[in-house]
């Protein structure tokens, strides 16, 4: 059943980020504050939109690309902060993790983050010394991908799940596999990582084979906003893509992808969940797209399950100490 928190929603209008608030006019809604990357980059916030269904609350938010936080307003008015979620792990939030790290003294909750290490970043990372620190004082930690555990060194035992994306989708929208195969496939494409020339050969390598091509950014414009971009998805009977949550997406619609990946986290979501295939080089597009093995369905149900289970945890918590 539906709560009055499942619904679409742009974060620009609806999400209340007090860090673009001057001090004076800052409103608290909530007990729980979570930090997000207000990017548009609709992955950044669709586990946002996830955990705030799951928790059946909206909650006050803070963009983590404006460091320093103002951990007196936050001591004084909030119980509890969430980290998540979507890649809050790259290097570009340093400053961030560092100011968490030594200021934060309420209750941490890390939820569904993970790390980006792009094959054209020099930087890899937040520094682990920093992350170790942070979750070790966490009160829940989950993370989104064995990547993450191995390359912070983190506890073996730590709750690993696909990304909160999944209940977002499956609480707005009808999520079931095509019951007769067409041939629409969505290019989901990574403007940052995935190479000038790659992108038109993407393209007349797919409509070669016989596809009906479609492309989007996963960027949230005022002309795609975030409903229709999700509506391609669905409307897809494949996706193409070189971002994470192309796949993410994809996997939530129950459509198979093939992902290129150009960071080891795109490998890692399909390793961990399946759902499609993943492949290095857009040399290895038409043999992918001519064979059956990318279409096998991945354990979806059982996933979101594990996401969810979480969920319930953490909102008992929240309960509790509010």
């Amino acid at each position: 059943m539906l709560t009055k928190f499942a619904k679409i929603f742009s974060p620009s209008s609806s999400l209340t980020k007090l860090n673009d608030v001057s001090k004076g006019a800052r409103v608290v809604k909530s007990k729980t504050l979570q930090f997000y990357s207000a990017n548009r980059n609709i992955g950044n916030y669709l586990p946002v939109l996830a955990i705030h269904q799951m928790l059946d609350q909206e909650l006050d938010t803070w963009n983590i690309h404006k460091s320093p936080v103002d951990w007196g307003f936050v001591h004084k008015n909030y119980t509890a902060v969430i980290v998540g979620g979507a890649g809050l792990l790259h290097s570009v939030f340093e400053k961030f993790w560092v100011d968490l790290e030594k200021n934060c003294k309420l209750p941490i909750i890390i939820w569904g983050i993970g790390v980006c290490l792009p094959d054209n970043d020099q930087v890899k990372g937040v520094p682990k010394q920093v992350v170790q620190s942070v979750f070790s004082k966490a009160k829940f930690t989950n993370i989104r991908d064995e990547l993450t555990r191995d390359f912070y060194e983190l506890d073996p035992g730590i709750s690993i799940t696909a990304c909160p994306t999944l209940v977002h989708i499956e609480n707005n929208f009808t999520v079931e596999l095509k019951k007769v195969s067409g041939n629409k496939v969505l290019h989901s494409s990574h403007v940052d990582l995935e190479p000038t020339s790659t992108t038109p050969q993407i393209k007349q390598i797919t409509q070669d084979a016989g596809f009906n091509y479609s492309f989007t950014e996963n960027i949230e414009t005022e002309k795609y906003p975030l409903k229709k971009i999700l509506n391609m998805y669905q409307e897809s009977d494949y996706v193409i893509t070189t971002r994470l949550h192309g796949a993410i997406i994809a996997y939530a619609f129950k459509r198979p992808y093939i992902a290129i990946s150009f960071d080891p986290k795109v490998a890692a979501f399909n390793k961990l969940y399946g759902g499609g295939v993943c492949i290095t080089s857009v040399n290895e597009l038409k043999a992918a797209l001519s064979n059956d093995h990318f279409k096998a369905p991945g354990e979806y149900e059982k996933e979101i399950k594990r996401v969810k289970d979480f969920g319930v945890l953490v909102a008992a918590a929240i309960k509790t100490s509010n």
